[in-house]
């Protein structure tokens, strides 16, 4: 008998023991509001570094608690989070401003699973942009505003990653990234469906567009589904206003796109005529962010 009521008892500890380790997640998310908050706003950088530490510390290991993937996290409104339309995955990206031209990017990728992929931002670091594919270990850090799924009449279906980096005190960036799964469930970055026909006759293709800019300047870069196009300012050099910075790249009024056709993104030079007051564009993204113009494309 005394066997018998000390194994309730175990069992009883090991129940509880197991309903009391669950993740409050409205808890968790109330603490990430606040760390999220401090880093977007705090006017010290050190307030501001010592928030990111903690925030992304505690994100990622929520994110990989079971049962994650099912909770919103609404109330983090200074990070952008990106949801597939099959609830496949979701995607979070963040930026934060440690000094003055310094600005971190963050992201992290969620399978409906729970399994996470954290992006490790590698941007200023990398090369051959146009043709190389990149893994979550070697990110080009942005805050994605659009995410669209493309499915091809052959092959993988790939979603299209639209995103901003404050690159520098004097540029900007923004990009129109490709992700995509391996057969084993790894996500990757770039593919060769942007086409480009020269003056000359020769074609290029590209891995992602990416485009640097004034900053100073706004530049719209996004898909247009009434005109069933990728859209984005043409770009012309120009002296900066900016002290120091000389050559810049600034929209010049018109409008460039990419149209797709026979399962590949082809390029349009000119698809605007005249000058609009306001770039087209889908509805405005981030737009709890007041003030944030970089991403109020």
């Amino acid at each position: 008998m005394k066997l018998i009521s000390f194994l309730k008892i175990f069992i009883f500890f090991i129940l509880t023991s197991s309903t009391n380790a669950q993740v409050d997640f409205v808890k968790t998310e109330s603490e990430l509001a606040f760390h999220c908050d401090v880093m977007a706003n705090a006017s010290e950088n050190r307030h501001r570094i010592v928030a990111m530490e903690k925030f992304n510390k505690e994100f990622y290991h929520v994110l990989g608690e079971k049962g994650s993937f099912l909770h919103p996290f609404d109330s983090l409104k200074w990070i952008s989070k990106k949801v597939t339309g099959d609830k496949l995955f979701r995607i979070f990206t963040w930026e934060v401003k440690v000094s003055e031209g310094d600005v971190r990017y963050f992201g992290v990728l969620q399978m409906a699973n729970d399994k996470i992929f954290i992006f490790k931002d590698q941007f200023k670091n990398a090369e051959g942009l146009a043709e190389e594919e990149f893994n979550h270990e070697n990110w080009l850090g942005a805050v994605y505003y659009n995410l669209m799924e493309i499915k091809p009449s052959k092959g993988e279906k790939y979603y299209l990653l639209f995103g901003a980096n404050r690159w520098n005190r004097y540029e900007n960036v923004k990009l129109v990234d490709v992700l995509f799964f391996t057969k084993e469930g790894i996500p990757y970055f770039g593919k060769p469906v942007f086409k480009k026909t020269e003056k000359d006759k020769s074609v290029l293709i590209s891995n992602r567009l990416v485009f640097k800019y004034a900053a100073d300047g706004i530049m719209t870069v996004n898909y247009n589904p009434g005109m069933e196009l990728i859209v984005f300012d043409n770009l012309i050099v120009k002296m900066s206003r900016i002290p120091g910075q000389g050559e810049t790249l600034v929209p010049d009024g018109s409008y460039v796109g990419y149209v797709w056709e026979n399962d590949i993104w082809n390029r349009i030079d000119k698809i605007a005529t005249q000058v609009m007051d306001q770039a087209p564009r889908p509805q405005p993204i981030l737009d709890k962010r007041k003030g944030k113009k970089i991403f109020g494309n």
